[in-house]
């Protein structure tokens, strides 16, 4: 009997979790957290199956994971996952160093990739030996993303699909989103005016058929067989973020009000995704979620760490959200090896996890880390040498 009892202490002992422990203000027991978060994350991916996530991740969900974990080096100073992201993103290169494989269906399937390079190249993420430049990986999608534009309908706008299949029809604004916040990191990467140009082209095309409204909510996307006038306004927080981010990208490079007043109209529009400064999903409310869904917050949570970074005058807002946020995220991390649930509202773990889960808690704890972070690599504008012209 007695043996019982201790084997039932032993096992209550092994299931038991504890929360992780995040202070904002502490950088020592937030990159120790973020740590263990990156670990588990990590421990999803099988480098036997390079560069992928097995099912029932997305592709573009692993160009997304690869981006958080150069952000997580770049706000912890650990490398210990460096090797395995640089192998990751080379192996899906593919033959035109393009990230065109067989994988590739949506135009923000291919963006989330490119968004991987840029970030690789901005941060100086060791190259493996003979592999192609990141930068050249990101610009070869760009220029392809530059010949898609439009497709004879709308005047303009990115299809989320590359071929006719099911949503090609569809222009959705993650799509739109990944090709401008991508535009705008080249332009402020390179110096080259001709990427502003279609950063100012995406915006503006997305306000003239209403998917970013005057409030500055982004929709979700638009018919192009009804002339894209009938809108599905649903919102997502990683719209939001991914038009945040390239906005405020533009402000620091341009220095054009313009880009001032949408980047604080942007953060004006994502407090709609917070309750009680705690980062929501909509699909929480319901546990009505998919997998991709789960990774969404994800990328606000990171979009906003790095716009706190690149125009200051917006850490006031943003400081309080991701604060909020990460400490409720961290009280969502005590499930069994540190996994974290998708509800960062409720102060304990909800029985879920996944990699959208463990990214999205990633991200808004190390993106705490923010104000000791550098900026990404920038060169100086160039003068603009050539008309606008987006003719299609």
């Amino acid at each position: 009997m007695r043996c019982l009892s201790l084997l039932t202490l032993a096992l209550t002992a092994a299931s038991q979790v504890r929360a992780l422990s995040v202070q904002p203000g502490n950088d020592a027991v937030i990159t120790d957290a973020a740590g263990s978060i990156a670990s588990t994350l990590m421990g999803f991916y099988n480098p036997a199956t390079p560069g992928v996530l097995p099912a029932p991740y997305g592709w573009w969900e692993a160009g997304a994971m690869w981006s958080g974990m150069i952000q997580y080096w770049h706000y912890t100073g650990d490398a210990t996952y460096n090797d395995v992201v640089s192998q990751a993103l080379v192996s899906q290169a593919g033959p035109g160093n393009d990230f065109m494989g067989p994988q590739c269906e949506g135009n923000d399937d291919q963006g989330w990739w490119a968004l991987a390079a840029t970030s690789a190249a901005e941060y100086g993420l060791p190259q493996p030996a003979g592999s192609p430049a990141w930068l050249s990986l990101a610009e070869n999608v760009f220029n392809e993303m530059t010949g898609r534009w439009g497709s004879g309908s709308c005047n303009g706008g990115m299809k989320w699909k590359i071929a006719p299949s099911a949503g090609y029809d569809y222009k959705s604004s993650i799509a739109n989103g990944v090709f401008f916040q991508l535009s705008a990191r080249l332009a402020r990467l390179t110096g080259d005016p001709k990427y502003v140009d279609w950063a100012e082209n995406v915006f503006d095309w997305m306000q003239a058929v209403s998917l970013i409204d005057g409030n500055y909510n982004v929709f979700d996307g638009t018919d192009d067989t009804k002339g894209c006038i009938d809108v599905d306004h649903d919102k997502w927080t990683y719209n939001t973020g991914v038009f945040l981010y390239g906005s405020a990208v533009l402000q620091d490079h341009t220095g054009d009000a313009k880009w001032a007043t949408r980047t604080n109209g942007l953060i004006g529009a994502a407090s709609s995704f917070f309750q009680s400064n705690i980062l929501v999903e909509k699909c929480e409310t319901d546990n009505s979620c998919d997998t991709d869904q789960l990774s969404f917050k994800a990328y606000l949570a990171r979009w906003m760490a790095a716009t706190a970074i690149m125009v200051p005058s917006t850490q006031g807002a943003i400081t309080p959200l991701l604060a909020a946020s990460a400490t409720g995220a961290g009280a969502a991390c005590d499930g069994p090896n540190t996994q974290c649930g998708m509800r960062w509202t409720i102060d304990k773990w909800d029985g879920t996890q996944g990699v959208g889960q463990q990214l999205a808690a990633l991200e808004v704890v190390h993106g705490l880390l923010y104000q000791s972070a550098a900026a990404p690599t920038a060169k100086k504008l160039m003068k603009r040498s050539h008309p606008r012209d987006f003719s299609v």
